[in-house]
């Protein structure tokens, strides 16, 4: 990501690597907008140039769509992203403060009115209303100066007001404590909406994750991801508060902690329907506190980002931090055993992840068993993780479970752990946020290992035996499992 610190440039680079759909007829935030960027969910990032209501503006969905553009941003191969990240981490490189930034360019100090600003919008008939999905809300700690950065859906309340919903276990809400505690009630705060690939994925770690603790600045980990400092700027109406310098649009203001308000207009707590959430169901209206905005500030000709919390971008951007966090504890426990890990697409960015492990020697068996404790323990989020050989692609969904069918033993390789915390996107999740957590050894043992030994087959040019049509016509209609297996040699 190295050279592309804002979300204006990403889209000038994706532009000229014909990596960026562009999309000219105009489109409706209400309900348009959110249809097309979710058809076209896994695929490169989309760009609407004609947003109804808002001439002028744009609005960008899908920057990272797929793993391998997210590696390519990185400059490495989707399979060395866990201990990419994970190394970024362990070497942050600290913010500099600005004096001018982009994100200033244009500021509204008065008459602030989000809906005339901001292309907000609304994904499905049955949401409470208009979201802000993209937005971090960038905070400083009073007591240590340490600066965070996470996501929170925001619902647009009225023309200088939202609503921020701040999970327990979220850094953001052990400050607020922490402000609370001093007798301020009112935290100052920024919401920057698009900014460098890096900071968006440094900032999309999840509540509690060994790799980036509380009070860990996720500006250092962006910055050793795209090789040089996050520039930050004093806000113009906050004191106590900064914004990120290459953001595209702020919403400068403070969270008012002393009521709270509805998320949905009905007023009822946990009932209704919010908006599609990345468990993939639709998440529940809760009464949360309210933000209130005092400036709204942004580049010339800013973007704005709009990530669907249902699509693989966030999944993605989710999986991110909690593969390296868990990369991180497991080379710490095992380097020698463990290979590396992979969240897949259904375990939605955090609620599960895989292991891949290389026993060389009996004495090795149980480590698995011991990865899994660790990587349970990386990051608290976490529900299920399944342990499987060296020989599995952890990308495939179906090799993982044909490992848990196969090698699995329901009766002492499954482990179902005391209540402990875990996503309120989980089944087992209550009030609390408290669960059992799910540990699946599908690992075959090591003194039976040829037992489980897969034949290997011989290369085959397909084009040499049936012609380039005819295997193109084969190939395309392999299913993914397939194409991975003959890919393997299996």
């Amino acid at each position: 990501m190295q050279g592309i610190t804002s979300l204006t440039a990403f889209v000038e680079q994706a532009r000229r690597h014909d990596e960026l759909l562009e999309i000219a007829r105009p489109a409706d935030p209400y309900l348009e907008i959110a249809a097309v960027a979710h058809a076209t969910d896994s695929g490169p990032a989309v760009l609407f140039n004609n947003v109804t209501g808002h001439p002028g503006r744009r609005v960008i969905s899908n920057v990272f769509g797929s793993r391998e553009s997210i590696a390519r941003m990185c400059g490495v191969k989707p399979a060395y992203l866990p201990r990419y990240l994970a190394d970024a981490a362990l070497k942050p490189v600290p913010s500099v403060e600005v004096a001018n930034a982009p994100c200033q360019a244009n500021a509204i100090l008065s008459d602030i009115d989000i809906f005339k600003t901001v292309p907000v919008t609304q994904q499905t008939t049955e949401d409470a209303g208009y979201v802000i999905t993209g937005g971090i809300a960038f905070v400083r700690d009073p007591e240590t100066g340490a600066f965070n950065g996470s996501y929170h859906r925001m619902r647009v309340l009225g023309k200088d007001r939202t609503c921020i919903t701040i999970q327990a276990g979220r850094h953001l809400l052990e400050i607020a404590r922490k402000y609370r505690k001093a007798g301020q009630m009112q935290v100052p705060a920024t919401v920057n909406i698009g900014a460098g690939p890096a900071v968006l994925m440094a900032c999309a770690g999840g509540t509690q994750q060994t790799l980036t603790p509380f009070g860990y600045d996720e500006l250092g980990f962006a910055g050793a991801i795209q090789g040089e400092p996050v520039t930050i700027v004093p806000s113009l109406t906050q004191p106590g508060a900064w914004s990120l310098g290459e953001a595209e649009l702020v919403l400068e203001g403070y969270i008012d902690t002393t009521q709270l308000v509805s998320e949905e207009d009905s007023g009822q707590d946990g009932v209704k329907g919010m908006m599609p959430e990345a468990g993939g169901y639709m998440g529940r209206a809760w009464k949360v506190w309210e933000f209130k905005v005092t400036a709204i500030t942004h580049r010339n000709n800013y973007v704005y980002w709009f990530p669907l919390a249902v699509n693989a971008e966030t999944t993605n951007l989710m999986a991110m931090p909690a593969e390296a966090s868990v990369f991180d504890a497991c080379r710490r426990i095992s380097p020698r055993v463990f290979d590396t890990c992979h969240v897949l697409q259904a375990m939605r960015g955090c609620l599960g992840v895989v292991l891949r492990i290389n026993r060389k020697s009996f004495r090795d068996e149980g480590l698995q068993n011991n990865l899994a404790f660790g990587a349970l323990s990386a990051h608290s989020d976490l529900g299920w993780v399944i342990a499987v050989d060296h020989d599995i692609d952890i990308t495939n969904a179906d090799d993982v479970l044909w490992a848990v069918i196969t090698r699995g033993d329901m009766k002492d390789g499954l482990m179902l752990s005391p209540l402990a915390k875990v996503s309120g996107m989980l089944a087992e999740g209550d009030a609390a946020g408290t669960g059992r957590k799910v540990y699946i050894d599908a690992t075959a043992p090591f003194k039976e290992a040829e037992r489980y030994a897969r034949g290997r087959f011989e290369a085959v040019d397909l084009a040499a035996w049936l012609g380039a049509e005819a295997a193109a016509k084969v190939r395309a209609g392999q299913t993914d499992y397939v194409k991975s297996l003959l890919a393997r040699g299996y």
